[in-house]
């Protein structure tokens, strides 16, 4: 029996939230059973569960993400560190998700570069994709989502 198919199971009888409790206490010994042989792929684990279950980048999903951007300027990986991205934000006057302020602007510059922009027009179209009026909650995570998975 594969894991999925237990699980399919299990859901067609599941009956309480402490059902699903004990299901997640028992994959989280699991979980840390093999962390003390493979810590790198508990990790590798754990940065794919969040990315599919929270509906915003945390800081380290967002560094996962930007860390494998190819960069139209022929660099790889994050333009900006994180805490650059977080005073850039502070200066603006929109309270954007910090976490996804970061993955987009590197975003934007990961794919938008041209020789001779400087910093305010990687801002500008951050912003302009952040702040879309008719675009759905946490677009930054679900656009990284529909590229990526």
């Amino acid at each position: 029996m594969t894991f999925h198919e237990l699980i399919n199971k299990y859901v067609s009888s599941y009956n309480s939230i402490n059902d699903m409790r004990e299901l997640t206490a028992k994959i989280d010994c699991f979980v840390e059973d093999v962390r003390e042989v493979h810590p790198e792929l508990v990790t590798k684990f754990l940065l794919h569960v969040d990315l599919l279950l929270n509906p915003h980048f945390t800081k380290e999903t967002a560094e996962y993400a930007t860390s494998q951007m190819q960069n139209k300027d022929g660099s790889a990986g994050t333009h900006w560190d994180y805490a650059t991205t977080a005073q850039i934000l502070a200066g603006l006057k929109y309270n954007f998700q910090t976490s996804d302020w970061y993955y987009v602007l590197n975003m934007m510059y990961s794919d938008y570069y041209q020789q001779g922009f400087d910093d305010k027009v990687y801002t500008e179209l951050a912003v302009d994709f952040l702040d879309d009026k008719d675009a759905p909650d946490c677009k930054a995570k679900k656009y990284y989502l529909a590229m990526h998975h």
